[in-house]
């Protein structure tokens, strides 16, 4: 639940930083113009937010492993086949032949690291996209609630940045009370999504020397 914990609250924290030395005041003396802060990895715990993403973070994952794992069950296959015919011809192997089997499983290793390499790559990206689509899902409700209590600027709470935080600039409970009254109910429950099997599971048989589609996508 906190593996999208950390990258909420840091990302964004440099915003309105230039008014972390301001005092702040009780929700009685606020000005407008002045700042609120929400704790963002609450609000996506109190309102799943935290576990639908985890969720859907595991199914792309899954489908980038189902993909790796089928490549390496293809090339081991591949190799398997072509050992066999050199230990078929016995004495009659060539110099070349060996070399090209070598070669060919030399290949097969490259590919594979590159494609595990890029699934990673694109899981984090993946992530971060999940993040900011969250936080622009938040955005107009961060708003509303901070200028209900005449806050102009919403940054997000952080221990390592804010040492003491007046609970009258304290969004967090208006935001998740909001969010769970504008989130529309999901159109399937997410053990369905899970149920389907991941496409690049799916895909047709590939040529040992080539990557994944799921990796290279």
């Amino acid at each position: 639940m906190r593996k999208f914990g950390v990258c909420l609250a840091l990302m964004g924290a440099a915003v309105g930083m230039t008014g972390c030395g301001m005092q702040f005041g009780s929700s009685s003396s606020s000005s407008r113009g002045g700042i609120a802060v929400v704790d963002l990895d609450k609000v996506a715990a109190e309102t799943n937010k935290s576990f639908e993403m985890k969720e859907q973070y595991e199914l792309q994952e899954n489908s980038y492993k189902q993909a790796l794992l089928k490549f390496q069950a293809d090339a081991t296959a591949e190799l398997q086949k072509k050992v066999k015919v050199l230990q078929d011809k016995g004495d009659e192997v060539t110099d070349d032949a060996k070399r090209e089997v070598g070669q060919f499983q030399q290949k097969a290793n490259q590919a594979l690291a590159q494609a595990q390499n890029t699934a990673g790559s694109k899981l984090g990206v993946y992530k971060q996209e999940q993040i900011a689509k969250f936080r622009a899902e938040l955005k107009p409700i961060l708003q509303e609630a901070a200028a209900k209590r005449g806050l102009a600027i919403v940054i997000p709470k952080n221990d390592g940045l804010l040492l003491a935080v007046d609970p009258g600039v304290d969004i967090t409970d208006d935001v998740i009370k909001a969010y769970r009254e504008k989130k529309p109910a999901p159109s399937a429950p997410a053990a369905q999504a899970a149920a389907k099997a991941p496409e690049a599971a799916k895909a047709p048989a590939r040529t040992a020397a080539k990557a994944p589609e799921a990796a290279r996508e």
